[in-house]
């Protein structure tokens, strides 16, 4: 049984540590970019040694999966509900209204996987199926195959584009509008050749 301090057991201040490394993690990368994040950095932020770091991660790399993790997290919560329903325009809009609110989400999930490729192949085994739950029966075709992969990467770069001018609010201030036409985009992408649709709902 192991011992409690100030009402919290060892395994919770360790988990406690883990979340501040985290969440240090994502303003530094967030907010600076993948080469702001090293262990000394880190911890140096964080108060904490590097002792503390080394027994929740077994290097840099480990805490950058975790960042990534945290951030796709806080968007797979974000778009719950509307990816339930089925309706697309909604979870265009919850994810922008959430980028919008931080913007340091879509630098982790959307600017810096452009650059470093440990991000990208993280990219790579999340958004396609996150994008497969939202879009639904509205992409053709399996994501195994090249063609439809060619669409998920042409879909993913124009996500980046639209979704860093809207979080730099050089689109305006209609979320709405901005959804609609990121569906849009969407749905002409991954779904039926010609096919459009506005709302997708």
């Amino acid at each position: 049984m192991s011992r409690s301090y100030g009402g919290q057991t060892a395994q919770g201040r360790a988990d406690d540590r883990r979340a501040r490394l985290i969440d240090v993690g994502v303003e530094l990368v967030g907010t600076q970019g993948v080469s702001a994040l090293g262990m000394r950095s880190v911890c140096r932020e964080a108060g904490l040694s590097q002792r503390f770091f080394y027994e929740s991660f077994a290097d840099a790399d480990a805490l950058l999966h975790a960042v990534y993790r945290a951030a796709l997290s806080r968007l797979e919560h974000a778009v719950a509900s509307a990816v339930a329903a089925g309706d697309l325009h909604a979870v265009v809009e919850a994810a922008a209204r959430l980028m919008e609110t931080d913007p340091r989400i879509c630098r982790i999930l959307l600017v810096e996987p452009v650059a470093d490729a440990r991000l990208r192949g993280h990219v790579r085994e999340t958004i396609p199926a996150i994008a497969l739950a939202a879009l639904g029966d509205r992409v053709t075709g399996s994501p195994e195959d090249p063609s439809v992969r060619m669409r998920f990467s042409a879909l993913f770069g124009a996500l980046i584009s639209l979704f860093v001018e809207w979080t730099e609010g050089s689109l305006g201030t209609d979320r709405d509008a901005f959804a609609t036409h990121v569906t849009a985009v969407a749905i002409q992408l991954l779904g039926e050749p010609g096919s459009t649709g506005a709302r997708g709902r």
